[in-house]
C-alpha cells in the first residue's frame, strides 16, 4: 500500500510519543531519585526523536513523496513491542525499561532499513531514513553496552500500575 512519506514519518513519530508517554507515566509514580533521573532521560530522548522527525515530516510533506510500505504491519509490531516488554505489570525494573528501549530501537532499525531501501532511488528522499537507521543503531549499541555493564544494578524494582 502506498502512503505519503510524511504520513509514515508521522506514524513513526506517534510511536516515539507513545513510548515517551509511557516513560512519563512511570516517572510520575517512581520515588527513587536515581530511577527518576534515568526514566526522565529516556523520556527526553524519545521527545527529542519525535521533534527531530517533525522537521523531516514537514519537508516530506512539501516534497509529496510516496512509498510502498505496509503501515499496518508497523503498527502491529510496535503494539507488540510495548505489550511484550512492559504489559500489565505491577513492578517494572530498570532492566525492563532498557529491554523495552532496545526492542523498540530494533523495531525502528527494521523499519528504517525497509524504508531506506524502498526509497533508494531518490537519495534526497532516503536520507532521513538512512540517517535515522544509523543513529538508532548507534544508540542501541550504547544501550546494549549499558545493560551488559550494569546487570547488578538493574534488578531494582518499582511499582507501576498500567
Amino acid at each position: 500500500m502506498y502512503k505519503q512519506k510524511s504520513e509514515i514519518i508521522e506514524q513513526i513519530q506517534s510511536y516515539h510519543k507513545d513510548v515517551a508517554q509511557l516513560y512519563h507515566d512511570i516517572y510520575e509514580k517512581v520515588d527513587n531519585k536515581e530511577m527518576k533521573s534515568f526514566i526522565l532521560d529516556l523520556y527526553k530522548h524519545e521527545k527529542n526523536r519525535e521533534q527531530y522527525l517533525d522537521r523531516h515530516r514537514k519537508i516530506a510533506l512539501a516534497m509529496d513523496c510516496w512509498l510502498d510500505f505496509p503501515c499496518e504491519k508497523l503498527s502491529n509490531q510496535m503494539d507488540e513491542c510495548l505489550k511484550r516488554n512492559i504489559g500489565p505489570k505491577s513492578e517494572v525494573t530498570m532492566e525492563d525499561l532498557l529491554n523495552l528501549k532496545l526492542h523498540f530501537d530494533d523495531c525502528l532499525i527494521k523499519i528504517y532499513n525497509i524504508l531506506a531501501a524502498e526509497n533508494a532511488l531518490s537519495e534526497m528522499a532516503a536520507n532521513i531514513f538512512y540517517y535515522m537507521l544509523k543513529k538508532t543503531k548507534k544508540e542501541q549499541d550504547i544501550l546494549a553496552g549499558m545493560l551488559f555493564n550494569s546487570k547488578s544494578n538493574m534488578q531494582q524494582t518499582f511499582t507501576y500500575t498500567v
